[in-house]
């Protein structure tokens, strides 16, 4: 077996080596040691890589020696690099790469990224002039192409079109062919995706010419000694009771992104989880980019361990009829009118195109809807070299789709990629009570009002609106000083774990984590020879039920004695029960 080929056998330029070095990239990928070399030799390629494994390196360090080496020859400043993206975020993520992989030569290669929703006045300065390598959606540098704010036809050397699988899909195919006809007769392209669809083929002859295929890997997720994937069967009110009992009992470790079927699908759990001081955020398709790029931004610094999402699906045409799960594995399709004059924003994706960072585990709370989908989602995790795990729940109606990703994950491999999980449910079942207490309180209208609480909450902060406000005091103040919003009724007692309640087999990793804060206030060191004693906190405010001592004897007598005491007399009583006691 041949030796893997090195970054400094690859014919890189020194400083590019150098970035490399301080990103602590030892050795490159499978992606980057098979397509770099080829790219670096003009060949246009066609790559189908998992997710993770570093397929934006495996295009940008080709595209940035070129540029390096074009500029020995030609001084003139021009846009040399055009790298289309399906999503904003994406975008975001391609030029924050190719800046690190720049950092000793930035003066000589520039990028501009022009993915966002910005107005073209705004970026029309940095366009002109001239970046080395411009990133953006189709639709946006097609703006900039007609606007004359940006020039390919006579300087673009090389093409890039990431997640090519998804631009489709995501209605830009108008876009992207409108755009090939501002571009030069020759040039080198590479087309980088997680899988090969027909939308992939489509663009394959579009684009590429005698392109080189590279099909690394017959699965697409991670081997299972770095991603261990998990399916357990349950209907729809175990999925709660079940999901409650992975978190509060830290079964579940690690941040974790929580995957469901539907936006109100996303608050109702959230609600859910809030009951029992389990603290998430909901990472909502319908609010803006800017809000959502926050909540992934606070997910990865570490201010929520869960997040929970939906798909990116029915993005592409809001106006055609799509199925959708309804979250109990039974499919529905939209009306034929709705969502009319409604527009969602294509350039969304949830499970691709999201920086989401340092994922352990991804759960499927509600089962994707197809074996693509579900590669996505489970694709957040264990990427580059770390390690993770997913976790499936299956509905009883949904077995045939868990066999559909079975097969399609496993290939020729005997062993099942998707294991199931060994749990027993009979051990959780006193958990069911509290769960159903919980669930009390999460009403449609308490996820209605939950979604209204975002929303108003997006207008106050929205940039747009400020102008108008400013017009209008009268319409802030009435929104400032609506009503209260009350989501769901939080129940104090739901926020503990009583002992009791946790299964014997569980108890040692639940209090492993629940009992430290009880050993580091409780369990201080005492002198030697001192018995540690009930009650002895409470010797001030005495309970004479529990600091009563009596004999057997004295208990007979106090009877006596109160008994014949009340009527006759306490002092024969008293006798009576001295007597008693001697006897």
């Amino acid at each position: 077996m041949a030796d893997k080929l090195q970054f400094h056998e690859m014919g890189l330029d020194d400083r590019l080596l150098k970035a490399l070095a301080d990103l602590g990239w030892a050795q490159p990928t499978l992606i980057q040691e098979r397509a770099i070399p080829l790219a670096l030799e003009g060949k246009d390629l066609l790559a189908r890589a998992r997710t993770g494994s570093g397929k934006t390196a495996a295009y940008a360090v080709p595209v940035i020696q070129r540029i390096l080496a074009s500029k020995l020859n030609v001084r003139e400043q021009a846009v040399r690099a055009l790298i289309l993206v399906p999503t904003k975020e994406l975008g975001q993520q391609v030029q924050i790469m190719i800046r690190q992989l720049t950092a000793f030569c930035a003066r000589d290669v520039r990028v501009a990224d022009v993915s966002g929703k910005a107005d073209l006045s705004t970026q029309r300065p940095v366009l002109m002039e001239k970046p080395d390598v411009v990133v953006g959606t189709p639709s946006r540098v097609l703006a900039h192409l007609k606007a004359q704010n940006l020039v390919l036809h006579s300087s673009l050397e090389t093409l890039v079109i990431d997640e090519a699988d998804l631009l489709f899909s995501f209605g830009f195919e108008a876009d992207l062919k409108s755009l090939l006809c501002h571009l030069p007769k020759i040039y080198q392209s590479f087309l980088m995706s997680a899988t090969f669809s027909e939308d992939v083929e489509a663009l394959k002859e579009l684009v590429l010419h005698n392109p080189v295929i590279l099909k690394l890997q017959g699965s697409q997720l991670p081997d299972s000694s770095q991603l261990q994937q998990y399916s357990v069967q349950c209907e729809e009110e175990e999925k709660f009771l079940l999901i409650y009992t992975l978190l509060k009992l830290h079964l579940v470790q690690g941040k974790t992104l929580v995957f469901v079927g539907a936006v109100d699908r996303c608050y109702r759990l959230k609600l859910f989880l809030e009951q029992f001081s389990i603290p998430a955020c909901v990472l909502n398709s319908e609010l803006p980019v800017q809000s959502r790029c926050h909540i992934i931004t606070q997910f990865n610094q570490g201010f929520y361990d869960y997040i929970i999402a939906t798909d990116e699906q029915g993005l592409a045409d809001p106006t055609a009829p799509a199925q959708t799960t309804d979250g109990k594995g039974k499919k529905k399709k939209k009306k034929k009118n709705a969502g009319k004059g409604r527009v969602k924003d294509k350039e969304y994706g949830v499970s691709r195109g999201v920086d989401f960072q340092n994922v352990a585990n991804v759960i499927n709370f509600d089962f994707p809807d197809s074996v693509e989908s579900y590669i996505h989602r489970v694709g957040r995790t264990a990427r580059a070299d770390n390690l993770g795990s997913a976790l499936t729940f299956v509905t009883h109606t949904q077995l045939a789709l868990l066999k559909e990703v079975e097969d399609a994950l496993t290939g020729d491999n005997a062993e099942s990629a998707v294991k199931p999980f060994g749990f027993k449910m009979e051990e959780i079942e006193g958990f069911r009570y509290r769960c159903r207490d919980a669930m009390r309180s999460v009403t449609k209208q308490a996820v209605r009002e939950a979604r209204l609480k975002e929303i108003k909450q997006e207008l106050l902060n929205s940039e747009k609106l400020k102008t108008y406000f400013n017009d209008n005091p009268r319409d802030l103040q009435l929104l400032r000083h609506d009503k209260d919003l009350h989501p769901a009724i939080i129940k104090p007692h739901l926020k503990n774990v009583p002992d009791y309640l946790i299964p014997p087999m569980l108890r040692g990793v639940a209090n492993s984590f629940s009992g430290k804060r009880k050993r580091r206030r409780n369990d201080k060191p005492k002198p030697a020879g001192v018995i540690k004693t009930p009650f002895k906190k409470n010797l001030r405010g005495k309970n004479p039920l529990k600091t009563f001592r009596f004999t057997g004897g004295a208990s007979k007598g106090v009877g006596r004695g109160a008994s014949k005491g009340v009527g006759r007399g306490a002092s024969k009583g008293a006798g009576r029960g001295a007597k008693a006691g001697k006897h």
